[in-house]
C-alpha cells in the first residue's frame, strides 16, 4: 500500500512523510522534490518562468510516472489537488491522508518562508484564504484526515499508521 500526504503548504507533509517512511521501512518520494531533480531547478524557478499552470503539468506527469510503485509514502505540493485528473491519479496510487492544521498555526508556520511562491503577493493572507476556500474540500475527500496541531512528527506518523492499518483491516474482515 502507498500513503499520499496531502495539505496545505506548511502542513508537514515532508517531515511527516519521511518518518512515515522510516517508521514503515517505505520507499519515501516528496513530489515537489522529484520535479526538481527533474528540471534541475526551484518550484520557485518553475513558477517564475513557466508559470503555475507548468508546474501542475509537471505534477501530473511525474504521477503518472510513480503511479505503479508500491510500500511509499508520497509527500505532495499543496495544490496538486487543483487538477481532477490529479485527484483521480492520487486516489489510484494509494491511501490519501490530509494533514490539517488550525489556520492560526499555519500562519504563522508560513510568515517567514520565502520559497513558497504563491504567497509572495502584496498581500498574501488574503491568497492564503482563498487557496483555503478552494482547497479544503478537496483536501477533506481523502481516506484519512489527521489534526496535527501542537503535536510531534512522530505521534502524528504512528496515528497515520494506527488509522489506516485499521482501517485496511476492519476492511478485510
Amino acid at each position: 500500500m502507498n500513503i499520499i500526504l496531502i495539505g496545505f503548504m506548511g502542513s508537514g507533509k515532508t517531515t511527516i512523510g519521511r518518518k512515515l517512511a522510516h517508521l514503515l521501512e517505505y520507499t519515501f518520494i516528496d513530489t515537489d522534490s522529484e520535479i526538481e531533480d527533474d528540471q534541475s531547478c526551484s518550484v520557485t524557478e518553475i513558477f517564475k518562468y513557466g508559470g503555475e499552470e507548468c508546474f501542475r503539468e509537471m505534477e501530473t506527469r511525474l504521477l503518472k510516472k510513480i503511479s505503479n510503485t508500491q510500500n511509499s509514502i508520497i509527500a505532495t505540493g499543496g495544490g496538486i489537488v487543483l487538477r481532477k485528473e490529479n485527484r483521480k491519479l492520487l486516489q489510484k496510487i494509494g491511501k490519501r491522508v490530509y494533514l490539517r492544521v488550525p489556520v492560526e498555526e499555519l500562519l504563522q508556520r508560513l510568515k517567514n518562508v520565502q520559497n513558497r511562491p504563491l504567497l509572495k503577493q502584496q498581500k498574501p493572507e488574503l491568497v492564503f484564504q482563498k487557496m483555503q476556500k478552494e482547497r479544503n474540500l478537496l483536501y477533506e475527500d481523502a481516506e484519512c484526515i489527521i489534526d496535527t496541531g501542537q503535536r510531534s512528527p512522530h505521534q502524528i506518523a504512528t496515528e497515520i499508521i494506527q488509522e489506516l492499518y485499521d482501517k485496511e483491516y476492519d476492511h478485510n474482515l
